[in-house]
């Protein structure tokens, strides 16, 4: 197949790669990587001197770090992309196991075809055996919405009548850089749900947090009541195209209050001035959750994870 796999050691070159690729994410971008501090290694899959795929290696794949097509594939008949895909990953996985021996992929919801991540060691079943573990994210697509009224009319009748209510009541939403406030509203919220903060939440709040609004791929929105306290605070990230909801945090008395979709609809208004065209809801997995991200109007859009071990 004169396929290779070479090491990627060159940052400004996985850069370029990831941001011409179709399954271009934040999640892959190395500045994210390292502010959640894994380790990690970068790989190109290559036929002669032709990068067909990269691939992103950490310990314990977070959302969509995995495998990125290069812009190649976009060229090609179906049938010919298909076969390509198919062998260039298969020869990927057996490179990837001989070197790593446990492998953990995160699938980027646009790769579809998964027939060679199902059918690694088909033939030999006393090799290390395949997982493949289904997800649901939240999609909405905003480019085409005329104005923020249009969104505002698809949500759910009951999140709209929070949004007009916060306003009427005058609270009021900011951008921030107070992430000891995010960390205090996010404490709040695990110990209402009874719940200890796992370390790698923890790490979202604070040096995540700070790493993205620092270098400019973060967003966080403050939501105050008319007497200037803190009731909720959202942090976003993004990249060229998408937004992605990364933390919620809301301080338990004003639950009621709406705030949770106040601030997260204006996280929207603010995304759609600045020409983002998609948010991902980051994952909709869980009942409460899910039905709280897919009332803003999301579609649910599967994606799986990739475990050999």
């Amino acid at each position: 197949m004169n396929y290779s796999i070479t090491k990627c050691i060159d940052r400004e070159e996985w850069s370029n790669f990831i941001s011409s690729s179709p399954q271009n994410n934040i999640f892959c971008k190395l500045d994210f990587v390292e502010a959640f501090e894994q380790n990690y290694e970068t790989y190109f899959v290559k036929k002669n001197e032709l990068i067909l795929l990269g691939v992103l290696i950490v310990n314990d794949a977070f959302l969509y770090q995995g495998v990125l097509f290069s812009e190649y594939f976009e060229s090609l008949s179906t049938h010919k992309k298909c076969k390509i895909r198919l062998d260039s990953i298969e020869f990927l996985l057996k490179e990837l196991e001989l070197i790593y021996k446990t492998i953990s992929l995160g699938i980027h919801p646009t790769i579809d075809d998964l027939r060679s991540f199902q059918w690694h060691n088909y033939h030999n079943k006393n090799g290390l055996q395949p997982n493949l573990k289904l997800h649901y994210t939240g999609a909405l697509k905003i480019e085409k919405n005329e104005d923020f009224n249009q969104i505002l009319s698809n949500v759910r009748t009951s999140r709209r009548q929070e949004y007009r209510r916060c306003l009427n009541n005058g609270f009021t939403v900011q951008e921030s850089t107070d992430l000891d406030l995010l960390n205090s509203l996010h404490t709040k919220t695990f110990k209402r749900q009874k719940i200890n903060r796992p370390p790698n939440e923890v790490l979202l709040v604070t040096k995540v947090a700070k790493e993205s609004i620092s270098k400019g791929f973060g967003k966080l929105l403050v939501c105050k009541d008319k007497q200037g306290i803190p009731a909720s605070a959202n942090l976003f990230l993004f990249d060229d195209s998408t937004a992605y909801y990364l933390i919620g945090a809301n301080d338990p008395d004003y639950r009621k209050d709406g705030v949770g979709a106040y601030i997260l609809l204006e996280q929207i208004r603010n995304f759609m001035a600045q020409g983002i065209r998609y948010i991902d809801f980051v994952g909709i997995n869980s009942p409460l959750r899910g039905d709280f991200k897919t009332s803003f109007n999301a579609k649910p859009l599967p994606y799986y994870s990739f475990t050999l071990r």
